[in-house]
């Protein structure tokens, strides 16, 4: 039986290379050799479906909310305190532990060789030397598809790595620039992309690697390497005869930088995310329309994927399946409470949204704000919904403000198999139709060439969020119109993972940051001075709200799940895309009014007037809302959460990298070691 190479794990084991068995190997004659593996498609795509579960279970899922990404931006934070899972957030690298994203490092890592291998294989049969699309050439496409994302998810999250070493016995490995290993990346997609199916065909849908994300991966990749960023200075030579941009100062670690020639990779970017989204999206599209009552075009994607279906807007998704997999919402999503009555309602919620962009981020009429934020989860122990205190907190302890994307009520049928914990079975999105196209705005702003082009990039964005076209950005340029885009992203795609990176990528991490923070203090100040603070979009936050439990259908003790609503003086249904499905727990049959009404979330009541007095008449109980921020260690829970990490470092470049394993240091001879302030041991 033939014996093939062996390929390096990096993982935490007494040694940083493992001689691993390669995953085609065999052992004894029961088991299949490269041959029969490799037999046809059909085997060889089982083969490939290795790479893909243990990227959704060890690199999507695993409660890492993302990497941390969505805990640390001028929109999302992390609400519970004190803690060590978001200190790579607040830019605290000094508090991290060393082995702190272990698990993905080397999961990626192991997939990388993998797929590298399988690919190897593929390639050797002689069945990818056609220039026509078929079967094979998809599956090769496939797990060079998987490399470089595996490879680009290094690079984003832990910097300069090893790299290049798969497949081989290595006893000296050493740093490899990014900047290489991107180019590297690069180049192996644009070889392959051309002979992979875009979605919709060949039978590959939008849960398969496929070219028209493969080209949107491209683009991605080469607008983060032509982007701003934070490099080491302390490993000298690193990277060549790379030249760089600064912004602000070194520290003697590292420094805030842009590569000189970036313009040669947002060119690159621009073709390539126009391939995605305008020649080889396939069957990928923007949803921009909704036949339901409600018409929200926007939340069409997130029904789809509330209802565990792949979503038309998806340019690629890691597929779960309900009762075995799919983290979502337990990590991310709307609130639940830890309550056995029914499990799947354990959701955790990391992503918490600051207070200050929840009152002032969206303009009247926007879709999506509803959508994406809110402030009522799910209490399985009753049935009814409940809202979520301001102020330290997870799941419906406390919090505040949550995602909404991602919510166990919502969908066709929320009820999954045995009622399964942190196994919702919605798919992670990794990319979506919208993403894509802003970043081709971007790319398109950023050369200056195309500005009307950008623009109307941004309004189709736009005129789906609010439902008509009067409310596009105006026909603007330069770094107008750049950080046009860059907001229109955080709207767009709050809570997905995104908006930290674009912070990075613009090169204004430090300002947005300083920012957020003294709107934050602004808010507090009034709400301790006054009782209130009213922003600039003229919603106001006040110490008290009203609040009620009512039902919604007479005569029943059905709870509702809500849609949208745009009548403020529907207390139960506005904001909208709450509420709580009827889960008919035992527990749950004694009690009534499972619906919440709330008065009083946007303007202020005056706690000793007449309508507060006609309220608790009502029935409406007073709640404590923004006074809850000024309680307790709530005011340095606010001010370590959000972005601590800028405070004294204003000038200095973000830390937002995480640290390589120890025993990738340990066993390197001296040759790495992390940098930006991370632990060594």
């Amino acid at each position: 039986m033939k014996r093939t190479a062996l390929y390096i794990c990096l993982a935490i084991t007494s040694s940083m290379f493992l001689q691993c068995k390669d995953y085609l190997d065999v052992t004894n004659p029961g088991q299949s050799d490269n041959e029969f593996v490799m037999s046809s498609p059909e085997e060889a795509a089982k083969t490939l479906s290795w790479a893909y579960g243990e990227y959704r279970t060890n690199v999507a899922a695993g409660g890492n909310y993302n990497w941390q990404d969505p805990l640390g931006s001028d929109a999302e934070y992390m609400s519970e305190y004190p803690t060590g899972n978001n200190v790579i957030a607040r830019l605290q690298p000094e508090a991290s532990a060393v082995n702190n994203a272990a698990t993905q490092y080397n999961s990626l890592n192991i997939i990388l060789a993998r797929a590298s291998r399988i690919a190897q294989v593929i390639q050797d049969k002689g069945v990818v030397e056609t220039t026509e699309t078929n079967e094979w050439t998809q599956l090769y496409g496939e797990a060079k598809t998987m490399w470089a994302l595996c490879g680009w998810e290094l690079v984003r999250h832990f910097g300069d790595v090893p790299f290049g070493y798969e497949n081989q016995y290595v006893q000296d490995y050493e740093l490899k620039s990014r900047f290489a290993i991107m180019d590297t990346l690069i180049a192996e997609l644009k070889l392959v992309e051309g002979s992979m199916y875009k979605v919709g065909e060949g039978g590959v849908t939008a849960e398969r690697l496929n070219r028209s994300y493969a080209n949107a991966l491209i683009g991605e990749i080469a607008l983060h390497a032509g982007g701003w960023q934070t490099i080491r200075t302390d490993v000298p030579g690193l990277y060549g005869d790379v030249q760089f941009d600064y912004r602000g100062t070194d520290d003697g670690t590292c420094v805030y930088a842009r590569r000189k020639d970036y313009m040669d990779y947002i060119r690159m970017a621009e073709q390539y995310l126009n391939l995605a989204v305008n020649t080889h999206n396939g069957t990928t599209r923007l949803i921009t329309s909704d036949d339901r009552s409600v018409n929200n075009p926007f939340q069409m994607h997130w029904q789809h994927i509330n209802s565990r279906r792949s979503s038309p807007e998806s340019l690629y998704e890691v597929a779960c399946s309900p009762g075995f997999g799919g983290e979502h919402p337990y990590s991310q999503g709307r609130p639940g409470s830890n309550n056995g009555a029914v499990s799947v309602l354990n959701t955790f919620a990391a992503i918490r949204i600051v207070p200050s962009f929840f009152y002032n981020g969206y303009e009247d009429g926007d879709k999506r704000r509803d959508v994406s934020m809110v402030v009522t989860g799910s209490d399985a122990a009753t049935g009814r919904e409940a809202l979520m205190p301001l102020g330290a907190g997870t799941r419906i302890g406390g919090g505040g403000p949550a995602i909404n994307k991602w919510d166990q009520n919502r969908g066709d049928n929320p009820l999954i198999p045995n009622n399964a914990f942190r196994s919702s079975g919605m798919n992670y999105t990794v990319m979506r139709m919208a993403d894509a196209m802003l970043m081709l705005a971007e790319a398109k702003a950023i050369l200056g060439t195309d500005d009307a082009g950008a623009v109307n990039l941004v309004n189709q964005i736009r005129s789906r969020a609010f439902g008509n076209s009067n409310h596009p950005i105006a026909s603007l340029s330069g770094e107008t119109l750049l950080d046009a885009i860059y907001e229109e992203r955080r709207l767009e795609l709050l809570g997905e993972g995104d908006v930290r990176w674009d912070m990075i990528r613009s090169g204004k991490f430090n300002e947005r940051a300083v920012k957020v923070r003294q709107e934050m203090e602004n808010m507090m100040t009034g709400l301790a001075s006054n009782g209130y603070y009213t922003f600039a979009s003229g919603r106001t936050i006040s110490n008290y709200i009203w609040t009620k439990h009512v039902q919604l259908n007479p005569g029943s003790s059905a709870a509702e799940v809500t849609q949208e609503s745009t009548n403020p003086n529907d207390p139960a249904r506005f904001p909208g895309w709450r509420g709580i499905y009827n889960w008919n727990a035992a527990v749950h049959a004694s009690v009534a009014a499972k619906n919440l009404a709330i008065k009083g979330l946007y303007n202020y009541i005056d706690p000793n007037g007449a309508e507060a007095a006609a309220l608790e008449a009502d029935g409406y109980v007073r709640t404590n809302w923004g006074i809850t921020i000024s309680a307790g260690t709530n005011p340095a829970m606010y001010r370590a959460a959000i972005l601590d990490g800028v405070v004294g470092r204003e000038n200095l470049a973000p830390r937002y990298f995480h640290p390589m394993p120890l025993t990738v240091i340990d066993q390197s001879k001296g040759k790495v070691r992390n940098g930006y302030g991370l632990p060594n041991n």
